[in-house]
């Protein structure tokens, strides 16, 4: 089972009446709540990458997929920047660029970081630490899993809160006449989804602020990985339980 799967997996297991007929819009929308959700969390905790730039004799550094992969303009930031790497073995203090000595600079068509001062000759190499969103191998093409296995319960959480406020929505605003002919119910259904929503994203938030010790939400469910983690925990890893 792909790492994809097997989050739609603990997702339609969180939200029961995902597997009801009357409810399930089928597979692509609980993808479409993974997506949500690892969007949600790589705004949280983005993917730090470093990259290594030979200088160009250059004040100007091209951003581009050469120079920064997996650089998204428009979200990406840049967090540090080393004029030269220090050498480990002689206890070296790295050499930051201060954020007042460089800046963004576009002209009409490319994107650059500008140094203030600064022209690194061709035997310079600067590195660069910067984030991008985190990837799901084969959601919208992507090959690589970047979540770590710890907070795969985080992406489940906000993908059934997603799930439950979708629900929800559609219970509150039905045409569907086995739902409207007991108002009172499905307006209790809803009002139980959004609840439930509400809980897992406290659940995620609890889980974002501190991974290992995360009380999580108690259902009665077995929430195993499908991939290796074969241990029975109910919607919280077994190790969380300290």
């Amino acid at each position: 089972m792909s790492l994809l799967e097997a989050y739609i997996v603990q997702v339609r297991e969180l939200v029961k009446e995902a597997n009801s007929s009357l409810y399930d819009s089928g597979e692509d929308v609980y993808e479409n709540f993974v997506r949500r959700a690892l969007r949600k969390y790589s705004i949280d905790k983005p993917l730090i990458k470093v990259s290594a730039v030979t200088g160009a004799s250059s004040e100007y550094v091209i951003i581009n997929s050469t120079n920064f992969p997996g650089f998204v303009d428009g979200w990406s930031n840049i967090e540090k920047i080393e004029a030269k790497a220090p050498t480990i073995s002689k206890n070296d203090d790295p050499n930051y660029i201060e954020r007042d000595e460089w800046e963004f600079y576009r002209n009409s068509t490319t994107y650059y970081v500008h140094f203030i001062g600064y022209c690194p000759s061709s035997s310079d190499t600067i590195s660069f630490t910067y984030t991008i969103p985190h990837t799901i191998n084969n959601l919208d093409a992507e090959t690589v899993d970047s979540v770590p296995s710890i907070d795969f319960e985080a992406i489940v959480y906000w993908a059934a809160n997603e799930a439950c406020r979708s629900l929800a929505a559609k219970l509150s605003g039905t045409s569907d006449p086995t739902i409207r002919a007991d108002v009172v119910n499905y307006r209790t259904k809803s009002s139980e989804f959004r609840a439930m929503a509400k809980e897992y994203r406290e659940a995620y938030m609890d889980w974002i602020s501190n991974p290992i010790h995360a009380d999580g939400i108690v259902r009665d469910i077995d929430f195993g990985f499908g991939f290796g983690d074969t241990q029975p925990f109910l919607t919280h890893r077994s190790f969380s339980r300290r």
